[in-house]
């Protein structure tokens, strides 16, 4: 029995440290990017994947690619052909010479965002959401949204992503799936709306049949 105790007790802590793992997501994605973990072989990645400290990121050419990291709440926009490492709270170009932008985003925005549902890196299985919330917590949510949309500009889409997030994980589907038809509706031929329909669309089907 305490052979079998350790053995989960193990099991647990790695598996938990699997998850803490991520270091960053990726919040918006046009062109082409491969990633390559460790000796495995690279390849292409979609927007709101999840990163891991030591990724390798091959940006192709006219790429835009924007991550956000967890440790610190950075930033970064990438634009052009180059080669990234991920570090934990930042990436390091090691090739090429894309042009970058960094700001940090507000610390409640970058929380909300590592609770985005993982359908890549052999996760889709581990998608959860919480089975019940008080009813503060949609309101608390909603409200952190206006505040948070004010303060930026229209262009600027970290406050939807903070929204969405939010909804899904307190299992409010039919919310999120009212916000994504706005934005689609909004912009129809804007390619990072389409691919966060998408993403959102996988993830509520597989939380609905677990």
């Amino acid at each position: 029995m305490l052979k079998l105790l350790l053995g989960y007790g193990f099991g647990l802590f790695f598996s938990m440290a699997a998850l803490a793992a991520d270091v960053g997501i990726v919040t918006a994605l046009t062109g082409s990017v491969q990633l390559q973990e460790g000796i495995e072989p690279a390849r292409d990645i979609k927007a709101f994947v999840k990163l891991r400290e030591n990724d390798k990121l091959t940006l192709k050419a006219n790429t835009r690619l924007q991550i956000v990291f967890f440790e610190k709440g950075a930033q970064e926009t990438w634009q052009g052909a180059g080669v990234l490492r991920l570090g934990s709270a930042f990436s390091q170009l090691i090739q090429g010479n894309p042009q970058v932008e960094r700001k940090n985003l507000p610390l409640i925005l970058v929380n909300q965002l590592t609770k985005t549902p993982s359908l890549d890196r052999g996760r889709a299985g581990m998608v959860r959401v919480r089975a019940m919330h008080a009813p503060d917590e949609l309101v608390t949510l909603e409200k952190n949204y206006t505040d948070l949309r004010k303060n930026v500009p229209a262009s600027e889409r970290s406050p939807e992503l903070f929204l969405l997030a939010g909804y899904f994980d307190l299992k409010e589907f039919e919310k999120l799936k009212f916000h994504l038809d706005q934005l689609v509706q909004n912009s129809p031929e804007d390619i990072e709306i389409k691919a966060l329909q998408a993403h959102y669309a996988k993830a509520m089907d597989l939380a609905k049949v677990k």
